[in-house]
């Protein structure tokens, strides 16, 4: 199925069509003498297919059709972008895979997949490593930062932006959770992700991989008693159907980045690669204010519907995932210490 999603995908990377941005005829006499023009690349109409797994119902999927419109008016329509919810063309990790093999598709995740290509990217999804939202923008806007990102080129990933705030990750389960004691044991779904796994390791928990589609029925079913996610993401899965207890660990900051294929982008012309790199970074920033700001209310609809809430002492917690920094022997050395360098 996954080979026949790449290859649809791979398949209208091809299709790209002649636009407008031609450059004018020079004059008979031609350009002036010692200050001849390079050619200008011409530019050609660029389809992207953006595909996110949450619900069509989440905030993000509005602030993903704004982008899609803002890119196209401010590209003269010379780029379009589709947006697909649900995972409709696969997993993140999946499109990930498929941006590396060359297709025209705006992968959507957090840096977790990033570090398997490059391992120094995965510590921005570490455990109580931000502050604050100003905490995130410091290192996105970081020389560390960039240094990654051009790493990620290297490996065929042009790394869009990384701005998205999703809002603090808490803990949905059938069961109270007040403390680290209450995670022994307790099955908790998880991405296809090392951090995430390590994480919830070192919290007593035993993490279950499963894809976020299946999040609710697994969660339904027994399958596993626990997940985690921002409060948004919570409510518009509807995962409180399910579970009726969420304690606030904020034991992540839930960011994700865009990206897309390296050779994709170089085939652009400047001024789209200008456009499409500055409106992401722009609704990003729009779509992190409006979740900082509708936290309050996201915990009330999940209250009205029954959702107990247990505001939890994470000092346990964040010291239970102190060790999590020292279990990726594949980091640089000093990693951890440069981060907090650039954070304080």
């Amino acid at each position: 199925m996954k080979n026949k999603i790449l290859a649809a995908i791979m398949a209208a990377a091809m299709l790209t069509v002649t636009g407008c941005g031609g450059s004018s005829s020079p004059s008979q006499a031609g350009p002036a003498k010692g200050n001849t023009p390079s050619p200008a690349k011409e530019e050609q109409t660029v389809l992207l297919k953006l595909n996110h797994v949450q619900s069509n119902t989440d905030p993000v999927q509005e602030a993903f059709l704004e982008l899609a419109d803002m890119v196209k008016e401010r590209s003269g329509g010379s780029i379009e972008i589709q947006v697909y919810a649900n995972s409709e063309l696969g997993s993140n990790k999946d499109n990930l895979e498929q941006a590396v093999n060359g297709a025209n598709i705006i992968a959507v995740g957090d840096t977790g997949f990033l570090a398997d290509y490059v391992p120094d990217f995965g510590i921005m999804n570490g455990p109580f490593l931000y502050s604050s939202y100003e905490d995130l923008m410091k290192l996105s806007e970081s020389e560390w930062y960039q240094e990654v990102s051009d790493a990620c080129s290297a490996q065929g990933i042009k790394v869009l932006a990384m701005n998205w705030y999703f809002g603090e990750r808490h803990i949905i389960s059938k069961k109270p959770v007040n403390s680290p004691d209450d995670m022994k044991g307790l099955k908790i779904r998880v991405p296809s992700n090392t951090m995430w796994t390590a994480t919830m390791e070192a919290l007593g928990a035993a993490p279950t991989t499963i894809q976020w589609s299946e999040v609710y029925s697994a969660l339904d079913q027994g399958v596993v008693d626990a997940a985690e996610a921002p409060l948004a993401t919570i409510y518009t899965s509807k995962l409180q159907e399910a579970a009726k207890y969420i304690s606030t660990t904020g034991h992540f900051t839930g960011i994700i980045g865009l990206e897309m294929s390296q050779k994709v982008w170089d085939s652009m012309s400047e001024n789209q690669r200008t456009i499409l790199a500055e409106c992401i970074a722009e609704e990003g920033r729009i779509y992190s204010q409006r979740v900082i700001a509708s936290d309050q209310e996201w915990r009330e609809k999940l209250e009205a519907e029954g959702v107990t809430f247990i505001d939890v002492d994470r000092e346990p917690f964040r010291a239970a995932c102190e060790a999590v920094y020292t279990r990726f022997p594949e980091w640089s050395e000093g990693l951890y210490e440069r981060i907090q360098r650039e954070l304080n």
